[in-house]
């Protein structure tokens, strides 16, 4: 009886649950969306299922541990969700808000599978202009359309970097406009929380802005028409050391840090009548900055700053570009060839003198190609391969053991496939 008597109340807790399923709503228009992600895949060096660049290779006296051994990966990190909600209308404007987070884990300190914050931002649109405010991708330089199976092909050669901004743009026509706001100078969203690192200590935001030609005169190809864009970003680090001549008080330099950065998107062969059968988009981007790691518009390990003798800080220039070539086979089936170039200009005593700035990267040079195919509107498959080549200022240790120097270059070869479940 008391075994009924238990039953009895556990039925009455859930009965106004179940009455309530499917009862959970918003005052406002909320649409969920995202996709379930899955890699597999082989590197020919130790690494795992991000690699922006090579390891140094071995040398007959030094052996590197990731040069040495290859591995298979597996993951489904990039799995995401979001959120975009349309509001009501505010001073003539159409007001919605977007929000997006994955399991990568890399940006909030977690580990790789830990939920992490993409984009938060809200926007306001006019028939004339926009305004965003949130966290979002950077508003100037980004590729229009990166068709990559690994979310790190690209990255260092601006294919977009999500920061904190406010960004407004202006259309003087339907085919021309401008933009123009601020971003967050430091990588905010960081592993460390680096709020108080030498860009957030210079008390400057950082500006950004682009002028840009969108058109649908030469055709269109899906949502990619003739795009052409010229912008940048500019910013101050200020860095901290301690005074040689007395060690009780700091001493600062400030650097420039700064972006210009060209754009484009060229449907060469348009669609016909809706069907991308056979149709031909060239997309990519040149790029010159420099001292741009505080910000991270170029994830790599050296893109940043190092001491002279001194201890007064020095930063390189840097240039590079992006270029892919997207043929669509048939209307649902497309094949990409990509091809990245990175350079660092550092000087000839960094290269040859500082321990540190020796065992930076100089130059990465990335290349590759896949095939994408969209099998229903949920599934997309994918199979890539990636070459990364990377050459450092000087030869230099690498994390290795022997007695001697592991080599200045390296390269890894990447073979991946990729499945996506869009909802």
């Amino acid at each position: 009886m008391r075994q009924l008597g238990l039953l009895m109340l556990a039925l009455l807790l859930i009965v106004p649950v179940v009455s309530n399923a499917g009862g959970v709503s918003s005052r406002y228009d909320v649409t969920f969306g995202g996709y379930v992600k899955y890699d597999l895949g082989w590197s020919s060096q130790n690494t795992h299922t991000d690699a922006p660049y090579a390891y140094r290779s071995s040398t007959a006296n030094r052996s590197v541990f990731a040069d040495e051994y290859s591995n298979t990966f597996a993951s489904s990190g990039e799995t995401r969700f979001n959120f975009l909600v349309k509001g009501p209308e505010l001073w003539g404007a159409k007001t919605t808000a977007f929000i997006e987070g994955d399991f990568r884990g890399v940006n909030s300190g977690n580990q790789y599978g830990g939920f992490q914050l993409r984009h938060a931002y809200m926007k306001l649109k006019w028939s004339s202009a926009e305004l965003l405010i949130g966290q979002a991708w950077q508003q100037w330089g980004m590729l229009y359309y990166p068709a990559s199976v690994g979310f790190m092909d690209g990255t260092m050669y601006i294919k977009g970097i999500r920061t904190p901004q406010i960004a407004y743009r202006y259309f003087f026509t339907k085919e021309l406009n401008a933009m123009v706001g601020i971003a967050s100078p430091t990588n905010s969203m960081g592993a460390v929380r680096q709020y108080n690192d030498g860009y957030a200590r210079s008390n400057w935001p950082g500006l950004q802005g682009e002028i840009a030609y969108w058109s649908d005169r030469c055709g269109k190809i899906g949502p990619h028409n003739l795009k052409f864009a010229l912008g940048g970003y500019y910013g101050k680090d200020k860095e901290e050391y301690v005074d040689p001549a007395n060690a009780a008080n700091y001493k600062d330099d400030t650097v420039n840090t700064w972006m210009t950065a060209f754009r484009y998107s060229i449907p060469i062969v348009p669609e016909k009548k809706g069907n991308k059968a056979m149709s031909v988009l060239l997309n990519g981007n040149f790029f010159v900055g420099q001292n741009s790691a505080g910000n991270a518009w170029l994830a790599t390990a050296s893109s940043g700053h190092y001491d002279r003798p001194d201890n007064s800080i020095a930063a390189p220039t840097l240039f590079g570009l992006w270029a892919q070539a997207t043929w669509w086979l048939t209307d649902a089936v497309q094949f990409n060839g990509m091809y990245g170039y990175l350079k660092y200009n550092y000087s000839q005593w960094a290269r040859s003198n500082d321990a540190t700035a020796r065992d930076k990267i100089n130059m990465i040079q990335q290349y590759g190609a896949n095939l994408l195919w969209d099998a229903n509107q949920n599934i997309r498959l994918g199979v890539e391969w990636m070459r990364d080549f990377t050459g450092y200022n000087g030869v230099g240790a690498g994390t290795g053991t022997g007695a001697g120097y592991a080599s200045r270059t390296g390269n890894i070869d990447q073979y991946r496939i990729g499945v996506w479940y869009f909802f």
